[in-house]
């Protein structure tokens, strides 16, 4: 009976002390409510530095200044200089639009379409083209040149003098071109035969022009395989060298 009572009054005494520590209302008391989440009110950075933590109370580090371009193979120190020299150039943007270029340059040149080659030719290209334009003319030739795919272009070289760039890009292509009499029948070529061609054209700009086009300003003499017979017979020239 003894032991009843002392482990009745041991309950009582312990039970007191938890309903001491745990027993009060939480939830009630203003001072135990969960306090208010301190990333709220506060901008991204703050709230990236609450979810990676510093516990060296150190801020998280700044984002990294933007840094100049950099550029690989032959034409890396050309183009690095260009791009210091104009904070807009873009190497992406320049090769989108020699690819273009290439492409409207040899339909121009074909159709005999002066003011578009105007726009994209520097003078003394130009003046080739446009001779060469006027000597089918006189011989009552039509020409013909079919792109059949751009199979790749890239820069092989570039260079700043002064203000005056200038990049040189390597295309390779598959094309067929003709030349038709004022009858309509082919004289020269085959617009049934694809013939792979490897030219390299210059492009130049001044740099504080405040045109941003570039302009054709070279060609150089281009190779042509056929890749059915590996010979080096293209047909007419589809774009003039200069």
């Amino acid at each position: 009976m003894s032991d009843i009572l002392l482990y009745a009054i041991l309950t009582i005494i312990i039970g007191g002390l938890l309903y001491s520590v745990l027993g009060k209302d939480v939830g009630q008391n203003p001072e135990r409510r969960p306090k208010k989440d301190p990333s709220q009110g506060k901008d991204a950075n703050d709230v990236l530095d609450n979810f990676f933590g510093h516990p060296d109370g150190k801020k998280r580090p700044e984002r990294p200044v933007q840094q100049e371009p950099s550029f690989i193979g032959p034409a890396a120190e050309g183009l690095g200089e260009i791009a210091a020299a104009d904070a807009n150039f873009s190497l992406p943007q320049f090769l989108d639009g020699a690819k273009g270029a290439y492409g409207m340059i040899l339909e121009a040149f074909a159709a005999g379409d002066k003011d578009t080659l105007a726009a994209l030719l520097t003078d003394d290209v130009k003046e080739r083209y446009f001779a060469a334009i006027e000597d089918l003319a006189e011989k009552g030739l039509t020409q013909t040149t079919d792109l059949a795919r751009l199979i790749d272009a890239e820069v092989v070289s570039a260079e700043k003098s002064g203000k005056q760039a200038t990049i040189r890009v390597a295309y390779f292509a598959e094309l067929a071109t003709a030349l038709t009499d004022k009858d309509g029948k082919v004289v020269e070529g085959d617009l049934d035969m694809l013939s792979r061609v490897r030219e390299v054209w210059s492009y130049e700009r001044k740099l504080n022009d405040k045109n941003p086009n570039w302009k054709l300003s070279g060609v150089e003499p281009h190779t042509t395989n056929n890749p059915d017979t590996d010979n080096n017979t293209g047909g007419p020239d589809h774009s003039p060298d200069t």
